[in-house]
Order: structure tokens, then sequence, then C-alpha cells
């Protein structure tokens, strides 16, 4: 099946803890900030991807989709992408964030606004207001990447072509749903046309989508043909179209016409197409026999996607430390070494200042007897980061005295722990002076200590656990897996 083997691992990877105690649903906030240009404070609806995943990335950062009437669209633009990005393992769309902007006075911040007819640029205080206030609040206080798209509907896709005709600098996409470009007798619509025959736009993509609306079903040449009123807005729009097609502007576009929705039910499924449309490029798409196959084949092909989404962002994006992480212990694990090699050297190059990288390198090099190489990337991760596993293992190749608990020490540990969310129970005791983990249909885990309230899982590479404590007694352990973080909370 196509991309079983992908999705099981990200189903893997981003499966994560969550709190003993019944908590609210947080997908985002809502801020206020001054506007200088519009003499008024703004309400701005802002998601970010860290608020729906337990995937702990610092230092990623995530392109930004501005959205107009954004009470309006903010929960289902956010289901759209957390679905396409996060959920099931899909990484159709990249994790995004999304801005969306409440309105005050809608018709006076969603109409161009021009001196003249005939001249253009001289657009409304609302554009000013994005490009130079809110545009960089957004930059400065969360972790943006330069890629950004705008999204409106009805006059906020009048606003969205407005943009990408006289502000072609501001975003890199557009998705402009149901445009109003029939308003004011399509005056607007009459000066885009004109300036777009003396300008090149490049590097740019534009969605539009068009609600039927007329009877449903009805076909979009029909509604083209029509010369009433109640079509006015789509022959209007498909004006644009021709224009766009028969005009080498280089603007890569394509529209839609569901002729089943309605003007106030279009945005949802545009949204979904649009955004399906402008990030083409994404997904990866992959066999389960290419994850299978024992060369590194499936790595280079990982690299090259990357190389390709790369170049359409326009900035750095590496596949995610944790996923490549996770395939190179699999790897490892069934001694594909020139496989698992790969995987982690990827990782190395594309995460330089992670202590992880070279951490999960070393165990490589060290499953292979290279101990000098193992001793190197051991080192290495340890002048990033102090880390006792990593010490452990380094101790343990040079020949230092490893880490011990008296058996009194080792008792504190002893107790049965329920898994959260898989309602599963591990049993941790002592046999033989070691200390022993018990999980139903798994063999039994021997438990290392490397430090105080640390261990790590004797021959399974990748593995920490941590427990906690409260007034000398157990509250619960953290397990740090390849395959995810795990909680398992004291009985």
């Amino acid at each position: 099946m196509k991309n079983s083997i992908l999705i099981l691992v990200l189903l893997l990877i981003y499966e994560c803890i969550s709190a003993q105690q019944p908590q609210p649903i947080t997908i985002g906030k809502i801020e206020t900030i001054h506007s200088s240009v519009l003499n008024e404070n703004r309400k701005i609806w802002v998601y970010s991807p860290t608020n729906t995943s337990n995937l702990v990335q610092p230092e990623k950062r995530y392109p930004v989709l501005y959205l107009l009437d954004g009470e309006a669209h903010f929960y289902s633009t956010i289901g759209i992408i957390q679905q396409l990005s996060q959920a099931n393992g899909n990484g159709v769309l990249p994790e995004m964030m999304v801005v969306g902007i409440e309105n005050t006075n809608r018709f006076r911040d969603l109409v161009p606004a021009y001196q003249a007819a005939d001249k253009m640029g001289n657009a409304n205080p609302f554009m000013n207001f994005l490009s130079s206030e809110l545009m960089p609040y957004i930059e400065k206080h969360y972790p943006t990447a330069p890629y950004k798209v705008i999204v409106g509907h009805s006059l906020g896709g009048l606003t969205v072509i407005d943009l990408l005709v006289n502000y072609p600098s501001l975003f890199n996409a557009y998705i402009a749903i149901d445009p109003s470009l029939w308003y004011n007798n399509e005056k607007y619509l009459n000066q885009y046309l004109t300036h777009l025959r003396n300008q090149q736009i490049s590097n740019k993509k534009l969605f539009i989508g068009i609600a039927n609306p007329i009877a449903l079903g009805t076909t979009l040449a029909t509604i083209n043909d029509d010369k009433t009123s109640e079509t006015k807005p789509v022959r209007a729009i498909m004006k644009f179209d021709q224009f766009l097609q028969t005009n080498s502007i280089q603007l890569k576009y394509a529209y839609k016409y569901y002729d089943k929705d309605r003007h106030n039910t279009v945005p949802l499924i545009t949204e979904y197409d649009g955004l399906r449309f402008i990030f083409d490029f994404y997904s990866f798409d992959a066999l389960e026999k290419d994850f299978i196959d024992t060369s590194t084949r499936i790595v280079e092909r990982l690299q090259t996607h990357y190389q390709k989404i790369s170049s359409e962002l326009g900035y750095k994006s590496n596949p995610p430390e944790t996923l490549i992480n996770y395939l190179g212990y699999d790897a490892l694990r069934k001694k594909q070494f020139n496989k698992a090699g790969a995987y982690f050297k990827m990782n190395v190059e594309n995460y330089p200042s992670s202590s992880n990288v070279f951490d999960s390198y070393g165990d490589f090099f060290a499953a292979k007897k290279d101990t000098v190489n193992a001793i190197m990337n051991y080192e290495k991760a340890l002048t990033i980061t102090m880390n006792a596993i990593t010490l452990q293992k380094l101790n343990a190749l040079i020949k230092r005295e490893p880490f011990q608990l008296s058996l009194t020490d080792l008792k504190k540990y002893i107790g049965v722990y329920i898994l959260e969310n898989y309602n599963l129970p591990v049993v941790i005791e002592l046999q033989s002076g070691k200390l022993i983990a018990k999980v139903s249909g798994d063999s039994d885990s021997e438990l290392v200590p490397v430090a105080k309230d640390l261990f790590t899982v004797k021959n399974k590479l990748g593995y920490s656990i941590t427990f906690t404590f409260q007034n000398n007694k157990p509250v619960y352990f953290i397990s740090v897996q390849p395959n995810g973080t795990f909680k398992g909370v004291y009985k």
C-alpha cells in the first residue's frame, strides 16, 4: 500500500504523552496589537503547529498563512492544515502557522482604494498595516520561515488579487475564494488587467475557487453565457481567468469551479484544494517496497526530495530529525549498516548543533565495532550537551568504571506503572540484583543505571528512561525511544 510504511513511522513518532488530568484543547490564541497606521487596536488569531503537536522541534521555523476574515475561517483552516501536516502521519502540507485577522471595518479594509481609475498603487491603509506592522510583529514573536500565503474570501478574495497585482513581494502564494472582482462595476478588475499587461509575476502561485450562484449543478459554461445579474460575479472571475490564460506573466495559476457549492459554503473546499495546489511539491511519494529495500536508494530519494522542497520554498528545509533518527535505528536493528549509516550521516549534516544526531551516529559506529569513530561522535555529542547516557556509552568504550546503584537504591524504582494512552501496565522488579521491566507481549528488559533516576535499556540503542520522585516515592517515568516518547504513571 502506497506510503503505508512512512505513515506507520510517522504515527509512531508523533504518538506522545498527555496530561493525567482533563485539560482544555487549545489550538491558538487571540492577541491584540495596536496599529498606528489604522489608529486602532486589532485582534489577531494565532495558531502555531506546536499547539497541536508534542514533538519538540525547538529550531524549526514555519511558513505563515495570513487569513482575512480570520474570525470566520480560523478553525476550518487550522483543521485542514493540521490534518494534512500532522494527523495520521500525513506530510502532504508543511506544518504552518496561521494568522487570522479579525475585522473591525470590513469594507474599509477589504475594498481597494485608488485616487484615480487609471493609476495604481494608492492602496488603502490596511495594506500598509499588513506589510509594516502585522507581518513584522509576527516575524519578531514567532518562529516564522520566509514563505507566506494569503487567503481571502469574497471581498477578502478581491484583496488577495490586489496584493498579488500591486504588492507581489509580500506573499509567495495566494488563495482567492470567490473573489469579488465584479465589485464597483469591475473597476478594480479592469485596473488589474491594465497593470498586469506590463508586469511579470514570477515564482508566485494563485488558486481561485468559484462558487455556483444559480441552480446547483449548473455548468460553468452555462453560467458564463448567462448575462443576468446573478452570474455577474462568476463572469468577472472568468474575465480575469481569460486574461491570465492568454497573457504570459509567469504566474503558476489554477482555478476550480464548484457546481455544488454556494458563495458561503465554498471557502472550506477551496482552501483544501488551494493548499494542495500550492504545495503540490511537498508530499514524498513512496511505496512500501522503497522502505523495505536494503540499499541506500530511499535515503538518496529523501535527500533529493528535500532539495526540491528547499528550492520551492526558497529556504533550506530538512527532513525531520526524529523521523530520520527512527529510520536509522530501524535499519541498524536489521543490520542494514549502509542504509543506517546514510540516515545517521544525513542527520549529522542537517542538524550539526544537535547532540542527539552525534550520539546516534556514535551508536552506529559502536554497533559496527568501529571504536575510534564511535568515541569521536560521542565526544562531539558531549561538547554540545552533557548527557549521562552518552557519557556512559563513552566510558564503556574507554573502559572507565560504570555508574552503579546499590540494591537499596534500586528498590526505589520497583512497582507497577501504567503507560498513558495505552492503559498498559509496566511491571518493574528486582531479579538477581538487576532492575527488570516487564510488559505484556514483549520480552523482559534490563534497566541499566547511568545516573541517579536515569537508565538505559540493555541491548537497545536510543533508549533512555527517567524517573520522577515526590516525597521519596516514584510518581512517573518518561521513556524516550526511537519510536516516540512515553509516560508511565506509578500505580
